[in-house]
Protein backbone atom coordinates (compact mmCIF):
# COMPACT_ATOMS: atom_id res chain seq x y z
CA UNK A 1 0.00 0.00 0.00
CA UNK A 2 1.28 3.46 -0.68
CA UNK A 3 2.37 5.93 2.37
CA UNK A 4 0.28 8.09 3.91
CA UNK A 5 -0.56 11.46 1.81
CA UNK A 6 0.34 13.46 4.52
CA UNK A 7 0.90 13.86 8.21
CA UNK A 8 -2.63 13.42 9.70
CA UNK A 9 -2.10 17.10 11.47
CA UNK A 10 -2.43 18.68 8.11
CA UNK A 11 -5.79 17.04 7.96
CA UNK A 12 -8.35 19.18 8.28
CA UNK A 13 -12.26 19.39 8.87
CA UNK A 14 -13.20 20.08 5.40
CA UNK A 15 -11.26 16.84 4.58
CA UNK A 16 -13.54 13.42 4.64
CA UNK A 17 -11.34 11.52 7.13
CA UNK A 18 -11.14 14.63 9.61
CA UNK A 19 -14.65 15.27 8.76
CA UNK A 20 -16.33 11.26 9.33
CA UNK A 21 -14.46 11.50 12.87
CA UNK A 22 -15.67 15.15 13.97
CA UNK A 23 -19.34 14.34 12.92
CA UNK A 24 -19.63 11.88 15.36
CA UNK A 25 -19.55 14.12 17.92
CA UNK A 26 -22.82 15.97 18.35
CA UNK A 27 -21.72 19.19 20.54
CA UNK A 28 -19.80 19.36 17.13
CA UNK A 29 -22.63 18.88 14.71
CA UNK A 30 -24.90 21.14 17.13
CA UNK A 31 -22.13 23.89 16.45
CA UNK A 32 -21.75 23.49 13.05
CA UNK A 33 -25.25 23.26 12.36
CA UNK A 34 -26.50 26.13 14.76
CA UNK A 35 -24.18 28.79 12.53
CA UNK A 36 -25.08 27.33 9.38
CA UNK A 37 -28.74 27.35 10.03
CA UNK A 38 -28.29 30.89 12.33
CA UNK A 39 -29.94 29.32 15.16
CA UNK A 40 -27.23 28.97 17.59
CA UNK A 41 -30.38 27.30 20.06
CA UNK A 42 -30.82 24.07 18.30
CA UNK A 43 -29.86 21.11 19.77
CA UNK A 44 -28.77 17.76 17.75
CA UNK A 45 -29.85 14.58 19.55
CA UNK A 46 -28.01 12.26 17.17
CA UNK A 47 -25.09 12.14 14.79
CA UNK A 48 -24.81 9.32 12.02
CA UNK A 49 -21.62 9.49 10.19
CA UNK A 50 -21.45 7.66 7.27
CA UNK A 51 -25.20 7.13 7.52
CA UNK A 52 -26.49 4.51 4.78
CA UNK A 53 -30.09 5.48 2.76
CA UNK A 54 -31.83 3.24 0.54
CA UNK A 55 -33.52 3.17 -2.78
CA UNK A 56 -34.98 -0.68 -3.03
CA UNK A 57 -34.99 -0.13 -7.08
CA UNK A 58 -32.25 2.21 -7.51
CA UNK A 59 -29.06 3.98 -6.40
CA UNK A 60 -28.50 4.59 -2.49
CA UNK A 61 -25.83 6.58 -1.03
CA UNK A 62 -23.57 6.86 2.27
CA UNK A 63 -24.21 10.02 3.42
CA UNK A 64 -21.53 12.18 5.01
CA UNK A 65 -23.35 13.33 8.07
CA UNK A 66 -27.18 12.65 9.41
CA UNK A 67 -28.18 14.94 12.36
CA UNK A 68 -31.61 14.31 13.83
CA UNK A 69 -32.65 17.49 15.93
CA UNK A 70 -34.97 18.11 18.63
CA UNK A 71 -37.59 19.52 16.96
CA UNK A 72 -37.47 16.74 14.63
CA UNK A 73 -35.74 18.08 11.62
CA UNK A 74 -32.82 15.71 9.62
CA UNK A 75 -29.70 17.92 8.08
CA UNK A 76 -27.71 15.96 5.68
CA UNK A 77 -24.15 17.62 5.71
CA UNK A 78 -21.91 16.73 3.06
CA UNK A 79 -18.32 18.19 2.97
CA UNK A 80 -17.51 18.49 -1.17
CA UNK A 81 -13.54 19.29 -2.08
CA UNK A 82 -14.46 18.90 -5.77
CA UNK A 83 -16.99 20.26 -8.65
CA UNK A 84 -16.93 16.68 -9.96
CA UNK A 85 -20.96 16.38 -10.25
CA UNK A 86 -24.12 17.97 -10.88
CA UNK A 87 -24.69 19.39 -6.92
CA UNK A 88 -28.42 20.44 -6.98
CA UNK A 89 -29.42 17.18 -8.27
CA UNK A 90 -26.91 15.36 -5.50
CA UNK A 91 -28.86 17.64 -3.20
CA UNK A 92 -32.36 16.54 -4.65
CA UNK A 93 -31.67 12.96 -4.56
CA UNK A 94 -29.96 12.87 -1.02
CA UNK A 95 -33.00 14.69 0.38
CA UNK A 96 -35.48 12.10 -1.32
CA UNK A 97 -33.27 9.34 0.23
CA UNK A 98 -33.12 10.62 3.62
CA UNK A 99 -37.40 11.32 3.03
CA UNK A 100 -38.03 7.49 2.05
CA UNK A 101 -35.68 5.99 4.35
CA UNK A 102 -37.32 8.40 7.44
CA UNK A 103 -40.99 8.12 6.54
CA UNK A 104 -42.65 5.10 7.67
CA UNK A 105 -45.28 3.34 5.90
CA UNK A 106 -48.62 4.32 5.55
CA UNK A 107 -47.72 7.96 7.02
CA UNK A 108 -49.69 11.22 6.78
CA UNK A 109 -47.63 13.53 3.75
CA UNK A 110 -48.85 16.05 6.67
CA UNK A 111 -45.69 13.91 8.59
CA UNK A 112 -43.52 13.87 6.41
CA UNK A 113 -40.45 15.01 8.24
CA UNK A 114 -38.81 18.09 7.34
CA UNK A 115 -35.21 17.48 5.86
CA UNK A 116 -32.17 19.74 5.35
CA UNK A 117 -29.01 19.03 3.11
CA UNK A 118 -25.90 21.39 4.07
CA UNK A 119 -23.29 21.65 1.20
CA UNK A 120 -20.11 22.66 2.74
CA UNK A 121 -17.76 23.00 -0.45
CA UNK A 122 -14.30 23.70 -0.79
CA UNK A 123 -15.51 25.81 -3.77
CA UNK A 124 -17.90 28.52 -5.14
CA UNK A 125 -20.83 26.12 -5.47
CA UNK A 126 -23.24 28.88 -6.79
CA UNK A 127 -20.57 31.05 -8.40
CA UNK A 128 -21.96 34.18 -6.59
CA UNK A 129 -19.38 34.83 -4.06
CA UNK A 130 -21.66 34.13 -0.67
CA UNK A 131 -20.54 32.67 1.77
CA UNK A 132 -23.86 30.62 2.54
CA UNK A 133 -26.63 30.24 -0.08
CA UNK A 134 -30.05 29.40 0.85
CA UNK A 135 -32.28 27.83 -2.10
CA UNK A 136 -35.95 28.50 -1.74
CA UNK A 137 -38.92 27.34 -3.43
CA UNK A 138 -40.84 30.67 -4.72
CA UNK A 139 -44.05 31.30 -6.66
CA UNK A 140 -42.77 32.67 -10.52
CA UNK A 141 -45.77 34.66 -10.89
CA UNK A 142 -45.99 36.48 -7.56
CA UNK A 143 -42.90 35.61 -5.74
CA UNK A 144 -44.23 34.19 -2.73
CA UNK A 145 -42.16 31.80 -0.95
CA UNK A 146 -43.48 28.46 0.05
CA UNK A 147 -42.41 25.65 1.93
CA UNK A 148 -42.60 21.81 1.39
CA UNK A 149 -40.13 21.13 4.66
CA UNK A 150 -37.31 20.88 2.05
CA UNK A 151 -34.50 23.40 2.99
CA UNK A 152 -31.08 23.73 0.88
CA UNK A 153 -28.14 25.27 1.86
CA UNK A 154 -24.85 25.87 0.23
CA UNK A 155 -21.53 26.60 1.62
CA UNK A 156 -18.78 28.46 -0.07
CA UNK A 157 -15.81 27.52 2.58
CA UNK A 158 -13.26 29.29 0.91
CA UNK A 159 -15.43 32.87 1.24
CA UNK A 160 -14.34 35.53 3.35
CA UNK A 161 -16.70 38.12 4.25
CA UNK A 162 -15.97 39.04 8.19
CA UNK A 163 -19.29 37.05 8.92
CA UNK A 164 -19.86 34.34 11.30
CA UNK A 165 -20.07 31.44 8.69
CA UNK A 166 -16.83 32.44 6.93
CA UNK A 167 -15.06 32.41 10.40
CA UNK A 168 -16.39 28.79 11.20
CA UNK A 169 -15.66 28.11 7.46
CA UNK A 170 -11.83 29.49 8.37
CA UNK A 171 -11.19 26.98 10.69
CA UNK A 172 -12.63 23.90 8.28
CA UNK A 173 -10.01 25.02 5.94
CA UNK A 174 -7.13 26.28 7.18
CA UNK A 175 -5.20 23.29 9.21
CA UNK A 176 -3.88 25.80 12.47
CA UNK A 177 -6.72 27.56 12.42
CA UNK A 178 -8.79 27.38 15.72
CA UNK A 179 -11.45 29.74 17.33
CA UNK A 180 -12.08 28.79 21.12
CA UNK A 181 -14.04 32.03 21.40
CA UNK A 182 -16.78 31.27 18.97
CA UNK A 183 -16.72 27.87 18.12
CA UNK A 184 -15.15 26.02 21.24
CA UNK A 185 -16.51 22.58 20.20
CA UNK A 186 -15.13 22.83 16.64
CA UNK A 187 -12.09 23.43 17.82
CA UNK A 188 -12.22 21.07 20.96
CA UNK A 189 -12.61 18.25 18.44
CA UNK A 190 -10.28 19.58 15.93
CA UNK A 191 -7.74 20.14 18.45
CA UNK A 192 -8.11 16.47 19.87
CA UNK A 193 -7.53 14.60 16.47
CA UNK A 194 -4.80 16.66 15.54
CA UNK A 195 -2.39 17.18 18.20
CA UNK A 196 -3.32 14.28 20.67
CA UNK A 197 -2.03 10.23 20.41
CA UNK A 198 -5.58 9.27 21.00
CA UNK A 199 -7.27 11.43 18.32
CA UNK A 200 -4.82 10.16 15.71
CA UNK A 201 -5.63 7.05 16.78
CA UNK A 202 -9.34 7.35 16.23
CA UNK A 203 -8.34 8.49 12.68
CA UNK A 204 -6.05 5.62 11.88
CA UNK A 205 -8.61 3.35 12.72
CA UNK A 206 -11.17 5.13 10.24
CA UNK A 207 -8.76 4.91 7.29
CA UNK A 208 -8.23 1.17 7.98
CA UNK A 209 -12.17 0.88 7.61
CA UNK A 210 -12.28 3.40 4.84
CA UNK A 211 -9.35 0.76 3.11
CA UNK A 212 -11.48 -1.97 3.73
CA UNK A 213 -14.97 -0.27 2.37
CA UNK A 214 -13.07 0.54 -1.15
CA UNK A 215 -11.86 -3.24 -1.15
CA UNK A 216 -14.97 -4.75 -0.63
CA UNK A 217 -16.95 -2.80 -3.10
CA UNK A 218 -14.11 -3.03 -5.80
CA UNK A 219 -14.42 -7.27 -5.60
CA UNK A 220 -16.45 -7.44 -8.23
CA UNK A 221 -15.08 -5.11 -10.87
CA UNK A 222 -11.71 -7.36 -11.42
CA UNK A 223 -8.48 -7.26 -9.51
CA UNK A 224 -6.72 -4.35 -11.77
CA UNK A 225 -9.70 -2.30 -12.41
CA UNK A 226 -10.49 -2.33 -8.94
CA UNK A 227 -6.98 -1.65 -7.62
CA UNK A 228 -7.32 1.56 -9.39
CA UNK A 229 -10.52 2.66 -8.18
CA UNK A 230 -9.63 1.94 -4.63
CA UNK A 231 -6.95 4.01 -5.54
CA UNK A 232 -8.09 7.03 -6.74
CA UNK A 233 -10.84 6.76 -3.90
CA UNK A 234 -7.95 7.24 -1.83
CA UNK A 235 -6.59 9.94 -3.52
CA UNK A 236 -9.85 12.12 -3.39
CA UNK A 237 -10.47 11.09 0.49
CA UNK A 238 -6.88 12.35 0.81
CA UNK A 239 -5.25 9.27 1.75
CA UNK A 240 -2.29 8.84 -0.38
CA UNK A 241 -0.63 11.20 -2.71
CA UNK A 242 -1.39 10.96 -6.71
CA UNK A 243 2.30 10.27 -7.38
CA UNK A 244 2.12 7.24 -4.65
CA UNK A 245 -1.21 6.19 -6.36
CA UNK A 246 0.49 6.24 -9.96
CA UNK A 247 3.32 4.21 -8.71
CA UNK A 248 1.23 1.88 -7.35
CA UNK A 249 -1.01 1.05 -10.07
CA UNK A 250 1.28 1.30 -12.53
CA UNK A 251 -0.09 4.49 -14.48
CA UNK A 252 1.25 8.04 -15.36
CA UNK A 253 0.11 10.14 -12.20
CA UNK A 254 -1.72 12.13 -15.10
CA UNK A 255 -4.49 9.17 -15.86
CA UNK A 256 -4.81 9.26 -12.04
CA UNK A 257 -5.55 13.07 -12.38
CA UNK A 258 -7.82 12.52 -15.28
CA UNK A 259 -9.62 9.53 -13.45
CA UNK A 260 -10.13 11.91 -10.21
CA UNK A 261 -11.23 15.10 -13.19
CA UNK A 262 -13.85 12.49 -14.60
CA UNK A 263 -14.88 11.75 -11.26
CA UNK A 264 -15.25 7.78 -11.35
CA UNK A 265 -12.66 5.44 -12.17
CA UNK A 266 -14.87 3.09 -14.41
CA UNK A 267 -13.54 4.59 -17.78
CA UNK A 268 -10.42 4.78 -16.64
CA UNK A 269 -7.61 1.99 -18.37
CA UNK A 270 -6.42 -1.40 -16.59
CA UNK A 271 -2.93 -0.69 -14.97
CA UNK A 272 -0.01 -1.39 -16.80
CA UNK A 273 -1.52 0.02 -20.16
CA UNK A 274 0.15 3.57 -19.58
CA UNK A 275 3.94 4.23 -19.48
CA UNK A 276 5.98 6.88 -17.01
Amino acid sequence: MAQARRDMGELRPIDDLMFRVMARDEAFCGELLGVLLQDRGLTVVKSTPQSHVTNARGRSAVLDALCELSDGRLVNVEVQRADDDDLQRRVRYYASLVTTDRTPPGARFADVPDVCVALVCEFDPLGEGCPLYHVDRVVREGGRALDNGLEELYVNALARDGGEVSALMRVFTEAEAYDEARFPETSRVKRRLRETEEGREDMGSVIEEIREEIRAECIAEGEERGTLKTLVRLVRDGLVSVQDAAASAGVNADEIRRVLAQGSARTAPAPGRVRT
